[in-house]
């Protein structure tokens, strides 16, 4: 996937009249360095390597300030916990084994009918950037690794 720099990003805040401090800088200058997903905690610990100090609330802060601008995705991958990616290219989404924790990468093709479903019924602009669904993967349905009570079973 390709990466988008900071500039970019700082030029299309300031485009939209959005104040771009020394602090929202750093996060992304912290999240286009390190291109994928990273927990919150990953994005602290980059930014005390380079130096910088301050807490994760205000990362925190600054990543859901980041997501409200269409900058940055916010998606919970169950073990691995809520992720941030920088938003950029042709979105992807993800499968995560409830089972095993493996995660494998769906093409967004397979969202844009559910886009436009909930277009036609429900008169609503879905945000759909990022997005996990979670279930069992092939090897852990053979082997049956499904929650207690759970019946996995191919959807007709």
């Amino acid at each position: 996937m390709k990466s988008i720099d900071t500039d970019t990003i700082l030029d299309a805040l300031r485009h939209r009249g959005e104040r771009v401090t020394i602090q929202r800088r750093m996060v992304i200058d912290a999240l286009c360095e390190q291109v994928g997903h990273h927990t919150l905690h990953e994005l602290h610990e980059i930014m005390q390597r380079q130096g910088e100090a301050f807490d994760e609330s205000t990362i925190y802060r600054i990543l859901q300030w980041l997501n409200l601008q269409g900058v940055v995705s916010r998606t919970d991958l169950g073990e691995r916990g809520t992720v941030y990616e920088v938003l950029h290219g042709q979105p992807h989404h993800h499968l995560v084994c409830l089972s095993c924790g493996k995660i494998s990468e769906m093409d967004d093709s397979m969202a844009m009918p559910m886009r436009d479903r909930i277009r036609a019924e429900y008169h609503f602009e879905p945000r759909v950037d990022h997005m996990a669904i979670f279930g069992w993967c092939a090897a852990c349905q053979q082997k049956n690794l499904a929650l207690p009570g759970v019946t996995v079973q191919p959807s007709i």
